[in-house]
């Protein structure tokens, strides 16, 4: 009664892709219907559960992309001015809150601090630094990139077990109607 899947049917994540039930009667078998429903439903509610993980994975990545690149930009600034020879210093306007922004005089850096999360900052030279971030915008991408495909699948998933789960429950239906049948031309 139940689907069996190997290696080569299971997503980039390793979840079981979900099969199209061609033959309800042959999937069911002599067993129960409501135990190949219960089934479906705990898959379906894994699909569902991982597409919802999915879905706020992308939403971290989008928020963090545009970040990332500001202070790429920012990195950029400061190499090309330190490529140029520029002695002076730089007025930068900079976010300190949501809504609050402040102007500060910056002199001409060698190096820049870069916060890389759960309260850690770190000084890095210039060229690392644009390296570092040049990579990090690259992965945020490349995430969101795999995110999407997952995301695609796993949405599949989800259809393809609800599909399936409505085709056992009338076929259940249908079952029970032809017993209902015969047995009151049989009484």
């Amino acid at each position: 009664m139940s689907v069996t899947t190997n290696a080569s049917d299971a997503t980039d994540a390793g979840v079981p892709r979900a099969k199209f039930i061609e033959d309800v009667a042959a999937h069911v078998g002599d067993g129960e219907v409501d135990d190949a429903l219960s089934e479906l439903q705990k898959r379906y509610s894994a699909y569902k559960r991982l597409e919802a993980e999915l879905q706020q994975a992308r939403i971290r990545l989008s928020q963090q992309l545009p970040d990332v690149k500001r202070s790429l930009e920012a990195v950029d600034v400061l190499v090309e001015k330190r490529d140029r020879g520029e002695e002076e210093g730089t007025t930068v306007r900079y976010q300190l809150t949501e809504a609050t922004f402040a102007d500060a005089e910056v002199a001409t850096p060698e190096s820049v601090y870069l916060w890389l999360g759960a309260n850690v900052m770190l000084e890095y030279p210039l060229d690392e630094a644009k390296e570092l971030l040049e990579a990090n915008v690259k992965a945020c991408e490349s995430g969101l990139e795999a995110n999407a495909r997952d995301l695609a699948v796993i949405k599949d998933n989800v259809t393809i077990t609800e599909v399936n789960m409505a085709r056992l429950y009338n076929w259940d239906v249908t079952k029970k109607k032809e017993q209902g049948a015969k047995s009151s031309d049989g009484a």
